[in-house]
């Protein structure tokens, strides 16, 4: 799946390149890798002489808006949004061009097209803020959430996470995130952190990790990687894999997501598949669950979403009773405001049947401040 995201991003099929033109390419991505930009740009130059691609075009018109060369970089980007209207990455630089040209009219045209696509991007809501008299877009975001459980047999869990995350740049962004969690008369700790880096077409790969030695309850281990990809306006595709390794149990997850931003609505569905293979235990035992939601987005950044799942959905922590085979229907909801642009709240409940009997409440509350 990624050599293939990969190649529509290139624009060109590998078959069809030159020699020359590969070659050129090499060259032309290492200098951007080393950000010698000047010699990047002639190199990109040279590439788009020998095959016009979208990807070799894009890079010019990038590359010429961070050495200075803005009025060409605008007319670049303006004539690759014309091939392709929706190619989210030219149109968010094509904002930022107008923006460091002076033309606050022309950046707001762009981002606000894009805000009516995508409401809930941080990208697009940080440089609209920009665009406002004195007043900087966050960089940073901070939040303490705390997680509860109530079953119907009387077990509790309780837990609370402290993270801290960098709000989505050009290309990279990262998130750490400390848990401690009591379950089961067990108080355990979990620590991690998550790395995306968006690549040319909207691309994101990003992957995973979190420890929480010597646990029982929790994951010992737990890593993740995963791409997402706009396929259509307004509409996006995401795919991963997942591994939790517990004290005597391992296991493998894959799935899928898809959502799509239709004005002020959020459509969202998820599958996923996990095999859990214990170690007292020869075979594997497999699990499918399905999650659905409808959001609606109100202000800048606010939503109010409910949803309804199917197998073995977690909404908590992940725990060591929710592996194996869990056959549950839940129905939840969940809201988030910003009282202010740099503090907001945000709650979630569902509730759980599982088919042999019983009942499970979760619940969360956030608290997000931004800088």
């Amino acid at each position: 799946m990624l050599v293939l995201l990969a190649g529509a991003a290139a624009g060109v099929p590998a078959a069809a390149q030159s020699p020359d033109a590969a070659a050129a390419r090499v060259e032309a991505e290492r200098l951007r890798r080393e950000e010698r930009l000047p010699e990047a740009l002639a190199a990109y130059r040279a590439l788009v002489a020998l095959e016009p691609g979208f990807e070799g075009r894009f890079w010019v018109a990038k590359l010429e808006s961070w050495t200075g060369a803005l009025e060409s970089a605008e007319r670049g980007f303006v004539l690759l949004l014309a091939e392709r209207p929706g190619d989210y990455d030219s149109r968010i630089a094509l904002g930022d061009v107008r923006r460091w040209r002076g033309d606050t009219a022309g950046a707001r045209v762009v981002l606000e097209s894009l805000r009516h696509d995508r409401p809930d991007d941080p990208e697009v809501r940080r440089r609209l803020a920009a665009l406002e008299p004195g007043r900087a877009p966050a960089r940073w975001e901070a939040d303490l959430q705390y997680l509860g459980e109530r079953r119907s047999d009387g077990a509790a869990g309780d837990g609370a996470t402290l993270s801290l995350r960098s709000l989505p740049g050009p290309r990279l962004r990262w998130m750490a995130a400390a848990t401690v969690q009591d379950k089961f008369q067990r108080t355990e700790a979990r620590g991690g952190g998550e790395l995306g880096r968006r690549l040319v077409g909207g691309l994101e790969v990003g992957g995973s990790a979190f420890l929480s030695p010597g646990a029982e309850i929790l994951p010992r281990q737990s890593y993740g990687v995963a791409l997402a990809r706009p396929i259509a306006r307004g509409l996006v595709l995401a795919a991963g894999y997942g591994f939790d390794r517990y004290q005597d149990a391992r296991v493998h997850g894959v799935g899928s997501s898809l959502e799509l931003y239709a004005g002020r609505w959020l459509v969202a569905g998820r599958y996923r598949y996990t095999a859990t293979r214990f170690d007292a235990a020869g075979s594997a035992v497999g699990e499918h669950a399905g999650i659905a939601s409808v959001g609606r987005l109100y202000g800048t950044a606010n939503l109010v979403r409910v949803f309804a799942a199917a197998g073995g959905e977690a909404f908590s922590q992940p725990s060591r009773d929710r592996i194996g085979r869990l056959d549950a229907h839940t129905l939840g909801f969940a809201w988030r405001h910003f009282l202010t642009p740099a503090l907001g709240l945000e709650g979630t409940y569902g509730r759980q049947e599982w088919s042999e009997g019983g009942v499970l409440h979760s619940y969360g509350l956030r608290v997000v401040r931004r800088w």
